[in-house]
């Protein structure tokens, strides 16, 4: 595809997206992950690629979507009995008697007159909904190989977690604070986007069960991306680059605790989470590989004979 008609078929896609959505009045967070989806498919495909392909190379990346709607729509039903243990005794051990997130938000937040660090933080929390496949559209069209595991380890992760907030869901720190078992604590991204009029953001990407789970807080799945990138990144990496991706594994891991939306238990056993789902998902492939190479050793190739009968018969 030419750059011109790629730059028409873009701009029409975006023209037709925003009419759609302006007329729907609003738009849920997994039509915006399928959109930015279509975007990238748009802006990198090739001829040669079969769409069936590569819609099966995104299939977990589909099944991430599909998976957490499923969850999202029973979000209310968990609430009931979402659980407080053990994650705030965690956090007032590690913080000597007061959990991190009070401390910090004493310290540093004042929902009345929000700092410039608050927005950067909040940038911070944001990138999550979006990184994800970002990045796995520059690594399908840049780096095809990584690809199958870059899905396929984001997929487990991704499920695992929800499974995790179906049979054990938690509840976060600022709805622990609602309910009298935190010191008061506020949810940050909700006053910053209120302060920048960008309130309907809060109900996109916080706890609105029509748009989310408010109690899918164990395992932090935002702390687990920002560690996966870690992983499956940092062999290849550039040593810049590398700093880079320690850097935004730890400011991630800040802001969800600052913000209010994760204790550090959380963050932890995200992290956890993480390294199970790259340890397996890479065993799996590897297995598989040489499951592969083996059969490829065994199958003996034709012999000469033979290839000499198949051209006789041609």
């Amino acid at each position: 595809m030419s750059s011109s008609r790629r730059g028409l078929w873009i701009g029409g896609y975006v023209a037709v997206s925003l009419v759609v959505a302006v007329a729907a009045g609003s738009v849920d967070r997994p039509a915006v992950l399928v959109w930015l989806l279509g975007l990238i498919f748009l802006a990198g495909w090739r001829n040669e690629q079969p769409v069936l392909r590569g819609l099966y190379d995104w299939l977990p990346l589909f099944l991430i979507l599909a998976v957490y709607d499923l969850v999202r729509a029973n979000a209310s039903g968990l609430v009931d009995r979402a659980h407080l243990e053990p994650m705030i005794r965690f956090d007032e051990w590690i913080g000597l008697g007061t959990v991190p997130t009070v401390r910090l938000q004493d310290a540093l937040f004042h929902p009345r007159d929000p700092r410039w660090y608050d927005y950067l933080c909040l940038a911070v929390y944001a990138s999550h909904f979006l990184c994800a496949i970002t990045v796995g559209g520059i690594v399908y069209f840049r780096a095809r190989a990584r690809f199958v595991r870059y899905a396929w380890t984001f997929g487990v992760c991704s499920l695992a977690g929800f499974a995790t907030y179906v049979l054990y869901p938690a509840i976060p720190p600022w709805m622990a604070s609602e309910q009298g078992a935190l010191a008061p604590t506020v949810r940050a991204p909700d006053v910053l986007w209120d302060h920048i009029g960008l309130d309907f953001l809060a109900k996109v990407f916080s706890g609105d069960p029509k748009y989310s789970n408010p109690v899918g807080a164990l395992p932090s799945l935002h702390a687990a991306y920002p560690m996966l990138f870690l992983l499956l990144f940092w062999g290849v990496a550039p040593r810049g680059w590398r700093v880079v991706l320690v850097g935004y594994t730890l400011a991630m891991a800040f802001v969800l605790v600052y913000f209010s939306e994760h204790y550090v238990f959380d963050v932890i056993v995200g992290w956890a989470y993480a390294v199970a789902s790259y340890v397996v998902v890479g065993a799996v492939l590897e297995h598989r590989q040489r499951r592969r190479s083996a059969v490829a050793v065994a199958t003996p190739p034709p012999s000469h004979h033979a290839l000499e009968e198949v051209g006789d018969r041609e």
